[in-house]
């Protein structure tokens, strides 16, 4: 997807498919200690939707496959310990073309992933916690893996949440499957056309509508109870949340499905298309939307380098700003500007990298993670948000803007 569309001020190229984890050192820092109070299971699933073809197999028959993995609220056994990092890592690095996906997204770090030295938190099959809490289905960005997002989705969880994370094939940079086999990233096809950004525009569209209907297919297979753990998950209380192209994607899900209550995508609006995509059905958001989002203002000589005027980027700012006024109530629009915010802040990515600071990086993680999870909390669990709605309590580099009606 090498073309104009961007988020903010950068290609979409840069976001869609840039690989998320900028280490230069070979010295990997641990996670972050989840916050809550909860212990953290995890496991993974293989799904087959036998209603929706591959689109990249040459095989008719062959259905669009998907793996998800389950972060849950644990009863954690004696003398447990957390797991390793990426599951199934030795067998991605045995494979060249994922060996070199896992390369370009890891860096230096991938041989400390092999390895198993980079640890997570949560403990592989531990027994469910009693009860049941709300679900928050996550998408991963393009050419990114659900694991680069583990510190997020695990402070989620320790506070109360199930975490049904998606594997979006072909978005993934690599996916493992049960029995070995293996899919790496392949772009979304685009159709000739007079026009490359509209051919484009319409590619990216149609690679998010896949990956909704992803989301959607998951949804469906909980609500069928076909699979373990739903009987923790309480699916009247559902939020889709992405990061990134899991974002743009993550919209267009709430968008087709009323029974997603709640909806965040995290740095994943498109320019010039804006907030989220205008599909022709212009189907309305019925639930409230939060775009969290790093703070930009592009110069005069990086929109050169878009190959786009002021006037094009101004004219970005107000369709997003229409676009914010058919949101549902209690929606929101927060610019984070602190030192240090960047796209690659929402996963693990710096955390991780100790050529970064790490003191900052976490911090701001722990920032974006505060806010998600008081969206969260208001849109699922019905308390107040104190940290969206009265900003001014020392929260500096946050601009909070209510939007909707």
């Amino acid at each position: 997807m090498r073309f104009r569309v961007c988020y903010r001020a950068l290609s979409l190229l840069a976001l869609f498919g840039q690989s998320q984890c900028l280490a230069q050192n070979l010295a990997v820092p641990p996670i972050p200690r989840p916050s809550g109070n909860y212990a953290i299971g995890r496991q993974s699933f293989y799904l087959t939707d036998s209603s929706r073809a591959d689109q990249f197999s040459s095989a008719p028959s062959h259905h669009r496959e998907l793996m998800i993995h389950i972060w849950y609220p644990a009863r954690r056994p004696r003398g447990s310990q957390g797991s390793a990092y990426l599951p199934g890592a030795k067998k991605l690095d045995q494979d060249a073309a994922a060996r070199s996906a896992m390369r370009q997204e890891f860096e230096s770090r991938w041989p400390s992933i092999v390895s198993g030295s980079v640890q997570s938190h949560a403990v592989p099959g531990a027994p469910a916690m009693h009860g049941v809490f709300p679900v928050v289905l996550f998408s991963h960005g393009l050419m990114s893996i659900t694991f680069c997002y583990t510190a997020q989705i695990e402070d989620l969880v320790s506070h109360g949440y199930v975490v049904v994370a998606i594997d979006h094939p072909n978005a993934a940079a690599a996916i493992l499957f049960p029995d070995g086999h293996i899919r790496c990233f392949h772009h979304f096809p685009s159709a000739p056309s007079k026009d490359p950004l509209q051919a484009m525009i319409a590619s990216a569209s149609a690679e998010v509508q896949i990956g909704a209907e992803d989301v959607r297919f998951v949804l469906d297979t909980l609500a069928e109870q076909n699979i373990p753990l739903t009987e923790v998950m309480d699916l009247k209380r559902v939020a889709a949340v992405g990061h990134s192209y899991g974002g743009t994607l993550a919209t267009r899900a709430c968008q087709l499905d009323s029974r997603i209550k709640a909806c965040i995508s995290e740095d994943g609006a498109v320019n010039p298309v804006g907030a989220f995509i205008d599909y022709p059905d212009k189907l309305p958001f019925t639930q409230p939307f939060l775009l969290i989002e790093i703070a930009r203002s592009p110069t005069d000589e990086e929109l050169s380098h878009m190959k786009e005027s002021r006037a094009q980027w101004e004219a970005y700012l107000t369709h997003e700003h229409l676009q914010f006024e058919s949101c549902k109530a209690g929606s929101y629009h927060v610019v984070l500007s602190r030192p240090g915010m960047r796209h690659e802040s929402f996963g693990d990515e710096l955390v991780l990298s100790a050529a970064s600071n790490p003191p900052d990086d976490a911090d701001n993680l722990a920032l974006i993670e505060r806010i998600d999870r008081s969206f969260l909390d208001q849109s699922l669990k019905h308390t107040t948000a104190p940290l969206l709605d009265h900003t001014s309590a020392g929260l500096s580099g946050v601009t909070v803007e209510h939007i909707g009606k």
